[in-house]
């Protein structure tokens, strides 16, 4: 089987020294934080370019706490995209706050034209996705929020690793989250996550509500919540960050690959457009034929995946509490979009085959 992810195998092949790790931290006895926590802090500030980095349990709880340490709660709208994990809107209705949901483009990426109508009055804040691990155009969303006095948070969840002018995604808005799920690029073995911001006043917002409100073991200044990132998880991070640029490297080659070969086909290549800086988290193609392309590969031994076939707005957490939408592009693109094959486990000949099996199902369809 050519797997769509590599979670195990990522793991499997550093368990030596990720159990070393995991062996000096049993004895150390620092199971809360501790300093692989804060060595994974240093690490990620360092490839933000020094902006405050506060390691959390899930990217969810980093955009949650993000919209705290904004005051954004009740009374509020926070506009962002229907084709993101659940997670996005999930943090938002956490806050008390209400989302609104733009529609995107072509390239699954929310923009200026399709935000600016949104924005009222109540617009506390913006959080634009950077789906895919793509960069979009952040200076000219930040100049439209700026010039109204609105927040942005940036969520990084899938860009780790996603460049602009050369630098990692996540320091131009007000906050960012990065998840460390297992099934990123830079994943755990469990959950976690990052809050990356250069205010100084979000990052001691979050260092102290991520621990119940405590300013010292018996001190609690707020009530917060607990969302630690536990520090078996993030000693297996520190293991992995050491090999992030390694798998990067690999995966933008493999897209590569598939954007020379693809290019001429009626799937086409990434619906990023290639664009400079992008991470490939997925490579994502699209196709009139989607499902059947998908049951055609997968005949092969090519899994595939849909990231994702159901729109926020069409699940049922959205339609039971808020207003039904149409958001033309992004339905358009759930029924087409394809997720192929893209990490660092896989080799040549894989890659070759899925581009193969992709022409094969073109041939066959085209008769």
């Amino acid at each position: 089987m050519i797997k769509c992810n590599n979670v195990q195998e990522q793991a499997q092949d550093l368990s030596s020294e990720i159990f070393e790790r995991w062996q000096a931290l049993l004895q150390s006895g620092e199971f809360i934080l501790g300093e692989e926590v804060l060595a994974f802090e240093a690490w990620m500030s360092e490839r933000c370019g020094g902006a405050h980095a506060v390691a959390l349990n899930s990217g969810t709880d980093a955009l949650f706490l993000a919209l705290r340490a904004l005051d954004i709660g009740p009374g509020d709208e926070v506009i962002t995209c229907a084709n993101t994990f659940v997670a996005t809107v999930g943090a938002i209705v956490a806050a008390g706050a209400r989302p609104i949901l733009a529609d995107v483009g072509d390239d699954e990426l929310m923009n200026v034209d399709t935000i600016a109508p949104l924005l009222n009055e109540r617009t506390k804040a913006v959080i634009p996705v950077y789906l895919r691990g793509r960069p979009l155009n952040i200076d000219a969303i930040l100049d439209l929020c700026r010039a109204r006095a609105v927040a942005v948070i940036e969520d990084c969840a899938q860009a780790i690793g996603t460049t602009l002018d050369g630098q990692q995604v996540g320091t131009r808005g007000d906050a960012s989250a990065f998840s460390m799920h297992p099934l990123k690029t830079l994943g755990g073995l469990g959950d976690g996550g990052m809050l990356v911001t250069r205010n100084p006043k979000i990052a001691e917002y979050a260092r102290i509500a991520r621990n119940h409100g405590l300013e010292t073991r018996n001190e609690s200044v707020r009530f917060g919540i607990n969302s630690r990132l536990d520090s078996l998880q993030a000693a297996a991070l520190n293991v992995k960050a050491q090999y992030l640029d390694q798998w990067l490297k690999r995966r933008v080659e493999i897209a590569a690959f598939y954007d020379d070969v693809l290019g001429t086909t009626r799937t086409g290549t990434d619906l990023g457009g290639g664009k400079p800086g992008n991470s490939y988290y997925h490579y994502v193609v699209q196709s009139q034929n989607r499902d059947r392309l998908q049951a055609f590969l997968a005949q092969y031994d090519v899994q595939t995946a849909i990231h994702y076939p159901l729109p926020i707005h069409w699940q049922k957490a959205w339609l039971s509490s808020q207003p039904r939408l149409v958001l033309a592009n992004t339905e358009r693109l759930s029924r087409q979009m394809l997720t192929l094959p893209c990490h660092h486990h896989l080799s040549d000949g894989e890659v070759e085959k899925v581009t193969m099996l992709i022409k094969q199902f073109e041939r066959t369809e085209g008769r």
